[in-house]
């Protein structure tokens, strides 16, 4: 038995739609889109490479939960991270430490959440180049 394609301009087409339905939600999956959702610890989502980085700024603490696309928490352990936060003039960095299994932590009593702050976090997975990745409090 012997088959053949009838109409390729037809089997074109349906190549074309299943591919571009399968690109659809890597197009939706951006820092633009992160921007607009809130993370499972209510922090600012952003994404750099195949990783999502939550970030909570609060109370002189910085918290960074990180996960891997499909929200399956990575481990930070042998991670080396630093927060730059810029407000008006004032800027500084803060590094942040591997805490239980897949966050980094900071403490410094500069750290608050203020409106206009931008923050650009660096981070080294074990082993692994840097990513950066920034925030801006609305």
């Amino acid at each position: 038995m012997t088959t053949s394609v009838q109409n390729p301009r037809g089997f074109s087409a349906a190549v074309l739609a299943v591919l571009l339905s399968m690109a659809s939600p890597a197009w939706a999956h951006s820092n633009e889109h992160l921007a607009t959702m809130s993370g499972t610890h209510g922090g600012m989502l952003r994404m750099a490479e195949m990783y999502h980085f939550e970030l909570v700024v609060k109370d002189g603490e910085a918290h960074v939960w990180v996960t891997d696309h499909g929200d399956v928490p990575q481990s930070t352990k042998g991670a080396v991270a630093t927060l730059r936060v810029i407000n008006g003039s004032e800027a500084f960095s803060v590094s942040l430490q591997p805490s239980g299994r897949n966050e980094l932590v900071a403490k410094n009593a500069r750290l608050k959440s203020r409106k206009g702050t931008k923050l650009v976090l660096t981070v080294s997975m074990d082993g692994e180049a840097p990513l950066k990745t920034r925030y801006a409090m609305d």
